[in-house]
């Protein structure tokens, strides 16, 4: 167990880091600015190893025990399989398989419409779903990337005529559609910039999204598109937000369920003039925080917001200081502590080791050398947790270090995955797969005899 005087240690080296490395992740690739996504090469690599599809690390896993989401399997065409990470046996990824045939964007889009219909029918998409922008091939570069899980951007699932679709923050014909626009499908942005796409999908679902709240949802969506050409292209009112440190209620000196209110009232076109912007996973908690709600009840709405205003989880802190939560940082953590006690140590040095990041764009590089200082200190905590220290030992180091960064919680993408990590009777998501377009037909034949063997 850890002594006393090197939690004091701990804490110092804490406090000096920034929470940019666990906040910033919202992907407007081709935004001047940003991480530039565009200079790696995103296609999923297969293993060569026959038991697996993916040489997945624990890190970019789910513990095998979080999925507990049935899939109704016969409703939907393509192959599912268990993937467990490298290593550790109980955590892996549950992957739907599909063949896009290539590269090509042309191609790209196709498998992503059927994808966005058969996986609707089957209830693989549901209304609320958060499905999360997953990078394999940030796994072996450094420490900001391992401790994100991969995850770079959050898009809010909803459906129409049976088929599921995507609204993303940034409100564009880059992001928003059926999961076959730049950002998903890859092509040549505005900018002349040459985009990859997204190859792998994250799926995690709300646990509070009740008919009633999936109904509301879909009316809230609707209502914005067909108002968001007004809102965003006359007004400029919900604009993308490039700076992940700091959220619109931090911004604003607003409450959360002040500024969900605002987003309904400006949705409404009620409120014409406040400004709010809102980066990718921002928009999505708002979102559905907002589907408690119905359109009288925001327009009824005092000053100090809605009363029906119900976010999914109060924004994260970096650690956390109590049981049963979880911090923006500890996503790796949950699948850290079902590998064997006496494996621990390696492994937390595969999280916080610096591998081959010459596949890293310029922007997650920089951001990565950026908080480096931090990284030490996390690393430190992450050894406590894995030796069995309780909460309330390690809380005086969490609480500096959350101080360390303003004490302002957060909604990053990763948050969403690290928190379906936690176990049932405390999450808030569950995770429902990971969907991974491959190239070829010899992945395909591979995943469908992987298909055989018992999935969760």
């Amino acid at each position: 167990m850890f002594a006393l005087a090197r939690f004091a240690r701990l804490s110092m080296l804490l406090a000096v880091g920034s929470a940019f490395a666990f906040t910033q992740g919202c992907a407007a690739e081709t935004a001047e600015d940003d991480s530039a996504e565009s200079e790696a090469v995103d296609a999923i690599t297969t293993s060569q190893a026959a038991d697996r599809l993916l040489d997945m690390p624990f890190y970019f896993s789910v513990p095998k025990s979080s999925i507990t989401t049935p899939l109704n399997r016969r409703l939907y065409s393509y192959p599912t399989v268990w993937n467990p990470s490298t290593e550790v046996s109980d955590a892996g990824l549950r992957v739907i398989v599909i063949n896009q045939g290539g590269q090509e964007p042309a191609k790209k889009k196709v498998a992503r419409v059927d994808m966005a219909k058969q996986l609707a029918r089957a209830g693989v998409l549901e209304d609320g779903d958060i499905a999360l922008s997953f990078r394999p091939n940030l796994a072996g570069t450094m420490a900001y990337p391992h401790v994100q899980m991969g995850v770079t951007h959050a898009s809010l699932v909803y459906t129409q005529n049976g088929e599921a679709f995507n609204i993303d923050s940034p409100l564009d014909g880059e992001y928003v559609g059926q999961f076959n626009t730049l950002h998903f499908a890859g092509g040549v942005s505005a900018s002349g910039a040459r985009e990859s796409g997204t190859d792998a999908l994250q799926i995690v679902r709300p646990k509070n999204m009740t008919d009633g709240r999936k109904a509301s949802l879909r009316k809230w969506i609707g209502t914005l598109k067909s108002n968001v050409a007004r809102i965003n292209g006359e007004r400029s009112q919900v604009k993308f937000q490039k700076d992940y440190l700091t959220p619109i209620f931090a911004a604003t000196g607003l409450t959360t369920k002040q500024t969900v209110t605002k987003l309904g009232q400006i949705i409404l076109e009620q409120d014409r003039t406040t400004k709010l912007p809102m980066y990718c996973s921002e928009f999505a908690w708002h979102m559905l925080a907002l589907s408690n709600c119905d359109e009288q009840q925001i327009r009824a709405a005092g000053p100090e917001g809605a009363a029906c205003v119900d976010p999914l989880f109060e924004p994260m802190p970096l650690v956390s200081t109590t049981e049963g939560e979880i911090g923006l940082a500890e996503g790796p953590l949950q699948n850290l502590l079902v590998a064997p006690p006496a494996e621990r140590p390696a492994l937390i040095g595969k999280v916080f080791a610096t591998g081959n990041a010459s596949g890293l764009s310029s922007g997650h590089r920089a951001v990565a050398e950026q908080v480096a200082p931090l990284m030490d200190g996390l690393a430190q905590y992450y050894g406590a947790k894995a030796q069995g220290a309780p909460a309330e030992m390690l809380a005086g180091a969490a609480t500096q270090l959350n101080a360390g960064v303003g004490n302002v919680g957060n909604y990053s993408p990763t948050a969403f995955l690290a928190n379906a990590t936690l176990p049932a009777g405390v999450r808030a998501l569950d995770y429902v797969a990971t969907v991974v377009f491959v190239d070829s037909q010899a992945d395909m034949n591979k995943a469908r005899r992987l298909a055989q063997n018992p999935v969760p």
